[in-house]
């Protein structure tokens, strides 16, 4: 059943999930988020999203490679880590979060387009690094990218804008879009720090369609503030959104930018955060579904997620 208020999704599997010792990517990080989570569900603004995880994870075939969607899957609950590349681990544990996550994302196929519904993700591993053909950048599966190709083929006329606002260019997102049937239907726009980690978004492969379809990459500089942010956002991100009319919106809500994160080199604060909640609580007139990415800072990530949240869930 779909409730009338928004939804808060706390990925508690995904507290095991081991990145490995001392890496950025902690649980403590996703623990930060679903403390911000429980203010807003505490105040009776949200609640709490409950979806029976997945069985196996044949949801993630709609993107991933078959090949390694069986790699995860030949992982036993009780698997140690191994690595993917030099910063991504996935391990049993792993596999556990994945379709307690991929659970969350079945219940938001249910979701016809033009049907109002916030939605929440608090999940680790986080996703928008992960490509058609496997895992990076502390991403093992890609599940805003899983829920965008399920829903494509229930409604395959559903106009879908993703929003991406990590300080680093979600580039398996951007791939796995590219390979999608109905492009015409996607809008994609990122805004983050260039150059940067994983060397993409340079603004190369804008393009906009008749219907404002497409992608657009907005690379920023290091160092860039809340003033410079907002300029951006008015001016650039969203009159796209407005002349593209989405039916639903996606979003990759990746806290690294703030200035206090010790990997961005940013300078955004939760004003930054709390002005996308508020502008999103005014775009989507259906779904609008958010995964947390990234945010390294604890006292930032905590912060920030709550400004978001805030503004998003309560205008």
């Amino acid at each position: 059943m779909i409730s009338s208020l928004p939804e808060f999704f706390a990925g508690y599997a995904g507290l095991s999930h081991d990145s490995g010792p001392g890496h950025p990517e902690s649980p403590a990080r996703l623990s930060a988020v679903i403390d911000a989570g429980r203010e807003i569900v505490g105040r009776k603004k949200a609640v709490f999203l409950e979806a029976p995880p997945e069985s196996d994870l044949t949801l993630a075939r709609v993107v991933h490679d078959g090949s390694y969607v069986d790699l995860l899957e030949g992982l036993s609950p009780a698997s140690p880590s191994r690595p993917l590349d030099s910063d991504t681990q996935v391990g049993g544990a792993t596999v556990v979060a994945l379709r307690e996550t991929l659970g969350a994302v079945r219940s938001l196929l249910a979701t016809p387009p033009g049907k109002g519904r916030k939605c929440f993700l608090a999940m680790r591993p986080p996703g928008h690094h992960a490509h058609s053909g496997g895992g990076m950048g502390f991403c093992a599966i890609n599940p805003l990218a899983i829920l965008l190709a399920a829903r494509q083929e229930t409604y395959p006329e559903e106009r879908v804008a993703i929003f991406d606002f990590d300080v680093h260019h979600g580039n398996g997102t951007a791939e796995i879009v590219a390979r999608l049937p109905r492009r015409d239907k996607i809008l994609f726009v990122s805004t983050h720090r260039y150059p940067f980690y994983p060397g993409t978004g340079s603004g190369r492969d804008n393009r906009e369609g008749a219907q404002g379809e497409g992608v657009l990459d907005i690379p920023l500089r290091a160092g860039t503030d809340d003033d410079d942010y907002r300029e951006i956002f008015e001016e650039v991100v969203r009159p796209r959104f407005a002349f593209f009319a989405p039916h639903t919106v996606l979003v990759s809500a990746g806290f690294d930018a703030h200035r206090d994160d010790p990997l961005g080199d940013m300078a955004l604060t939760e004003e930054s955060y709390h002005s996308i909640g508020r502008w999103l609580s005014e775009t989507a007139p259906g779904l609008c579904a958010a995964f947390l990415e990234g945010g390294y800072n604890l006292q930032a990530l905590r912060d920030s997620s709550r400004a978001f949240l805030s503004g998003w869930f309560e205008g």
